[in-house]
C-alpha cells in the first residue's frame, strides 16, 4: 500500500512509497523505491523487484540479526544491478515507508550505492539527493519499458513474484503448520492455517495475516527497533482474534521460515498467545502444540 500519510507531490521525481515489498506491482513506473520492508531478501527476490522497474531500493536493516540476514538482500540486489541501501531499524519503523522516508538513517549499503557517494550516516533524503542527478534518467527508463509492448517487457528475468509465493505444510506434534518465508505469499486458501512465516511483525505484516483470516501465526521480531516497530501489529491481532508471536531476530533469520520453525525463541506474545499458555523464551515448536485445540 502507499504510505497513508504521504503525498507523492512532496517527493522527487521517481521516488515512491510502499510499506510492503508485497504491494510492488509489475506495472510500477517509480524507480526508485523507498519501503518498510526488511533488507533480507534472495536473488528470486531481487529478480521480481527488478522486472517491478525498480533501479535504486531503501529498505529496513530489521536489526541486523542472524547471519546478517536482515541486510542479506543488499547483495542480491547487487547483482541485480540495484542500488540498495539498508536503515537503521531504530532511525525508522519497520512496516512504515513514510517513517522510513522521513526519519530513516542508512546503516548499511550495496556496492553500487557506495559507488554512488552514499554512506552510513546518510538519511535517506541525504542518499536520494546524491542521486538526483541520474533519478530522472532513471525514471524515463522505467516508464519508457512499460510503454513497450507486453512481448518486449517479458524479455526480463524469468524469476516473477509467482515463483517466490512458496509454501509448505508440515507436522509439529501432529499439527499441521504452513510455513513460507514471508507473510505476503500467503492467499486466501491459508485460511484457519497455523503460520510460521520469515516477516516481520509490524504493522505491515499484521494486516496481511488478518487479510487471509490465519488462526495464528508466528513473525520475526526484526530488532523489535523504533516505537516496538517490528511486534507492533501483535495487540491489534489479537484484537482480530489471532494469536500471534514473534521471536528474536538473533535467533532465526528474518526472510526464512523454515529457520523460525526450526530455531525459533519466542521474544513476545499478544494476549490470545499468552491465554493459550504460549510464553516468552518458548520454542515455536514448543508453542504450536498449544494451539493444536
Amino acid at each position: 500500500m502507499l504510505s497513508r500519510n504521504c503525498s507523492v507531490m512532496e517527493l522527487p521525481e521517481g521516488v515512491v512509497l510502499l510499506d510492503s515489498l508485497g504491494d510492488l506491482q509489475s506495472d510500477n513506473i517509480h524507480p526508485i523505491l523507498v519501503c518498510g520492508s526488511h533488507c533480507g531478501g534472495s536473488s528470486d527476490l531481487a529478480a521480481h523487484i527488478k522486472n517491478c522497474g525498480v533501479k535504486v531500493a531503501f529498505l529496513n536493516n530489521a536489526g541486523v540479526g542472524k547471519n546478517q540476514a536482515g541486510i542479506r538482500g543488499l547483495t542480491h540486489y547487487d547483482a541485480a544491478n540495484i542500488l540498495a541501501c539498508a536503515v537503521d531499524n531504530y532511525s525508522a519503523e519497520i512496516g512504515i515507508s513514510q517513517d522510513t522516508w522521513d526519519s530513516g538513517i542508512i546503516s548499511h549499503t550495496g556496492a553500487k550505492a557506495e559507488a554512488a557517494g552514499i554512506k552510513a550516516g546518510d538519511s535517506v533524503k541525504e542518499a536520494i539527493a546524491k542521486i538526483s542527478h541520474i533519478a530522472k534518467a532513471l525514471s524515463f527508463e522505467t516508464k519508457s519499458k512499460n510503454n513497450e509492448s507486453p512481448a518486449e517487457n517479458n524479455v526480463q528475468d524469468k524469476s516473477t513474484k509467482g515463483d517466490l509465493k512458496k509454501q509448505k505444510q508440515t507436522q509439529v506434534a501432529g499439527t499441521t503448520v504452513t510455513v513460507t518465508d514471508s507473510i505476503t505469499f500467503l492467499n486466501k486458501s491459508n485460511a484457519g492455517d497455523i503460520v510460521v512465516c520469515g516477516s516481520h511483525g509490524g504493522v505491515s505484516a499484521g494486516a496481511y495475516a488478518q487479510k487471509y483470516h490465519v488462526k495464528a501465526v508466528f513473525f520475526n521480531d526484526a530488532g523489535i527497533g523504533k516505537n516496538n516497530a517490528g511486534i507492533k501489529s501483535l495487540e491489534s491481532l489479537s484484537e482480530a482474534g489471532i494469536p500471534a508471536c514473534t521471536v528474536d531476530c538473533m535467533s532465526a533469520e528474518i526472510f526464512n521460515g523454515q529457520d523460525v520453525l526450526a530455531n525459533g525463541i519466542i521474544t513476545v506474545c499478544n494476549q490470545l498467545a499468552k491465554a493459550a499458555n504460549i510464553s516468552e523464551k518458548m520454542t515455536v515448536k514448543e508453542a504450536i502444540q498449544f494451539l493444536s485445540v
